[in-house]
C-alpha cells in the first residue's frame, strides 16, 4: 500500500536477458538487441596503460613530466614527497580513457551514441544515468542478473 507522499516511478527502459549472451534494451517504441562481450573487460584492463601513455606523451609535448607534479619538501634533514597531484592527474586520464572505451563499446554494440541514447530514453538525473550505465555495463560484459 502506497502512502500519499510516495509516487510510482515510471520505468523508462528495460533490459532483458534473452539467452546466454543475448539481451534486449527496450525503451519508448525502441527495441535494440545486442550480445554481451568480454572485450569491454579486456579494453578496460588496458585503459590504465593507454591513459598513462597518453598522459606522458601530452606532458612531454608541453615540456613537462610527472616529476613536475610531485612536491618535494625537506624538513628536519629528511626529504618528503607528496604525490597527490600526480595521482589526481593519473586518475583524470584513466577515467577519461575508461569512459571513452565505454562510449565506443555502446556505439558499436547498440549502434547509438551514448549521449543520444540517454536523451532518447529520457534519463534526466545523475542517479538515473548511473543506474542505467551500471545495468547496461553488466549486460555488455555478461554479468547481468537473470
Amino acid at each position: 500500500m502506497l502512502l500519499e507522499s510516495e509516487s510510482i516511478m515510471e520505468k523508462k527502459y528495460e533490459i532483458t536477458k534473452n539467452g546466454a549472451d543475448d539481451y534486449t534494451l527496450k525503451y519508448k517504441d525502441q527495441e535494440i538487441k545486442f550480445k554481451s562481450s568480454i572485450q569491454l573487460v579486456n579494453d578496460i584492463q588496458e585503459a590504465n596503460k593507454k591513459a598513462r601513455i597518453k598522459m606522458i606523451m601530452e606532458l612531454s609535448k608541453e615540456g613537462m613530466s610527472l616529476k613536475d607534479f610531485i612536491k618535494e619538501e625537506k624538513k628536519d634533514g629528511k626529504t618528503y614527497y607528496d604525490n597527490t597531484n600526480k595521482a589526481e592527474l593519473e586518475k583524470i586520464y584513466i577515467e577519461q580513457e575508461t569512459g571513452q572505451i565505454f562510449m565506443d563499446t555502446i556505439k558499436n554494440m547498440l549502434g547509438k551514441d551514448y549521449q543520444d541514447l540517454i536523451s532518447e530514453i529520457g534519463l534526466e538525473t545523475e542517479q538515473e544515468i548511473l543506474e542505467f550505465s551500471e545495468l547496461l555495463g553488466k549486460a555488455i560484459v555478461g554479468r547481468f542478473p537473470s
